[in-house]
């Protein structure tokens, strides 16, 4: 097969190849909305649970939600820093792997924190009272 490629068949290939993997970094940042404000949306078992502020200081500041699960009460402690937050190590009695403690730290919309099996998922959503819908851009499009 490459005795049949030219240079200019490499070259190409190549040249795609690089595209594809700048894009995987460089799209999401493009995308990203850094001037508006944020907020932490946390849902359980597809739920909306809270929603609060993401706060964007050089210190911690810590957020307590309870939530309700097989009866009994729990609470799930966020960490925010720098416009960032962190779900810490809920109960070992719903979530027994702390694999949503390793997930680390998130701060745009593409990222999402799960705790499973508690049905615990968090996101940033950019907050939708900064949002101005302009009424003559309600439509893309009108067919007549």
């Amino acid at each position: 097969m490459f005795k049949i490629m030219t240079k200019a068949d490499k070259l190409l290939i190549i040249f795609i190849i690089i595209g594809s993997i700048a894009s995987i970094f460089t799209i999401p940042k493009l995308l990203a909305n850094n001037s508006a404000e944020k907020e932490v949306v946390v849902n359980v078992d597809g739920i909306e649970i809270a929603r609060f502020e993401l706060v964007d200081s050089p210190e911690s500041e810590f957020k307590e939600i309870p939530f309700e699960m097989n009866g009994k009460e729990y609470t799930a402690r966020f960490e925010m820093k720098d416009g960032s937050v962190m779900l810490h190590r809920l109960s070992e009695e719903i979530v027994p792997l702390g694999i949503h403690e390793n997930m680390g730290w998130i701060s745009e919309s593409y990222q999402m924190i799960v705790a499973l099996p508690a049905k615990m998922y968090v996101t940033v959503e950019e907050n939708a009272n900064n949002n101005k819908i302009n009424d003559e851009n309600d439509y893309d499009i009108i067919i007549q």
